[in-house]
This record gives C-alpha cells, sequence and structure tokens, in this order.
C-alpha cells in the first residue's frame, strides 16, 4: 500500500529539526522529497546564503529588492533562534543520505519564480509588498516571538506555527497580494504536488518535507486527484 507522509515544518524551528529526524527513523521510508530546487540546495550546503539571490540579479531591481528584503527577514528571525534559515531542508536531505534513502526535490527551480515576479506582479503590488516587508522588521520583538499586527496573534519561533495561525497568515497574504500569493503558494504547490503523485508511483513510502504554509494547498491537490482516481478507476 502506497504512503505518503507529509511533515510541515519551519524553516528555522529547531522542532522541525527533531520532528523530520523521527519521522524517518520510526518510517524508514523509500524516498524523502523536500521543498528545495537544485540551486536552493547548493546555496545552503556551501552556506552561501546569496547564491540563489545572485542568480536573479538580471529580473529587475523590484524583484531582487524583494528576495533580498525576504531572505534578510529570515535571516534576522533564524539568528534570533539560532537556526540558519533552511536548516529543516538540509536535515532531511542528511537524514535520507545517512540512512541511504532517496532524495527528490520538488519545488519549482528560483529562476523561474523570480521570471514570474518580474513578468506577471503588478508594480503596484511589487511596491506595496517592499513597503510591507520593510515595516515587517519593525514587528519583530523582543525574544522569541513574532506577531502578525492585524491578528494579535503571536508564534514561538522554535517551534512550527499552529494550523489556524498559518491558516490566518495565509488569508492575510492571499488578500494583500494575491498575485503575489499565486506566484509563491499557488503555482509552486501545483509544482510540487505533481512531483509527489510521480514519486509515489515509484515509491511505496514517501516523505515529504515542505513549509507549513505550502500544506494544506499541497494536501487540497494531492486529494483531489486521488478522488479522481477512484472515480474513474
Amino acid at each position: 500500500m502506497k504512503k505518503i507522509i507529509i511533515i510541515p515544518t519551519s524553516h528555522i524551528a529547531e522542532q522541525s529539526i527533531r520532528k523530520i529526524k523521527e519521522v524517518v527513523e520510526k518510517e524508514k521510508p523509500d524516498c524523502i522529497a523536500v521543498e528545495l530546487d537544485a540551486l536552493r540546495y547548493k546555496a545552503l550546503k556551501e552556506e552561501q546564503k546569496g547564491s540563489s539571490i545572485a542568480a536573479i540579479k538580471d529580473m529587475g531591481f523590484a524583484t531582487y529588492l524583494i528576495f533580498f528584503l525576504l531572505k534578510y527577514i529570515q535571516k534576522k528571525l533564524g539568528g534570533m533562534v539560532g537556526i540558519i534559515p533552511g536548516a529543516d531542508m538540509l536535515a532531511a536531505v542528511d537524514s535520507a543520505k545517512e540512512n541511504k534513502i532517496n532524495v527528490a526535490f520538488i519545488d519549482l527551480d528560483i529562476r523561474v519564480t523570480a521570471y514570474k515576479f518580474k513578468t506577471e506582479l503588478p508594480l503596484k503590488e511589487k511596491l506595496r509588498m517592499i513597503k510591507y516587508v520593510l515595516a515587517t522588521t519593525f514587528m519583530i520583538t523582543v525574544g522569541k516571538h513574532i506577531s502578525f499586527r492585524k491578528t494579535d496573534k503571536s508564534m514561538d519561533l522554535t517551534k512550527v506555527p499552529e494550523e489556524d495561525f498559518i491558516k490566518e497568515a495565509m488569508k492575510i497574504f492571499r488578500e494583500q497580494f494575491p498575485h503575489l500569493y499565486k506566484t509563491l503558494l499557488d503555482d509552486r504547490n501545483d509544482f510540487m504536488a505533481k512531483n509527489i503523485i510521480s514519486l509515489i508511483a515509484k515509491f511505496d513510502t514517501l516523505i515529504v518535507v515542505i513549509g507549513a504554509g505550502h500544506e494544506e494547498g499541497i494536501r487540497k491537490i494531492l486529494t483531489e486527484v486521488m478522488n479522481k482516481k477512484e472515480t474513474s478507476g
């Protein structure tokens, strides 16, 4: 019987790293799929945080600035908890290698995403995003907690956010930045879900390590595909 185990993570939470190792040890999967593309993996592995950004410099100033600011915030938050952003994905790959398990990079190439930023995002939304990201740096509170100004909810950076927190954050994101949401979430979810479907056709047990914000969208796509197969079958 085929088995897909999705592990939603926070890219800067120690809890995520522990969870990945525990599940891999328990399930002993045939393959581990991670929310990375080859370029981002190389940048993380070599600890060259600017590598992926350097690859998209020709995509226009606004696009580059958004990527740079998002990277800066993630790095700053990671510094607050002593975790390198993306350590969860590296832990997944390392666990696979240590246990001689197949690894699959299932995310869309960062350069494709950057190109969509340049060609599909209205300038007004890009400028709004730049303003929002700049403001976010001032919303980081003292200690290991951050909060959304509109929700009055907070989360512990050392843990994966609660499901209701993620849903509300994604709702705000979708409302404020519809085109950006499509580029960063919907398009990548579709791409990753297709790769997951291809992988489960080859392997009996598949562990999928993705950021928590992608979980709901990917599960929905996978469920729809499975239901169609059952109906047609």
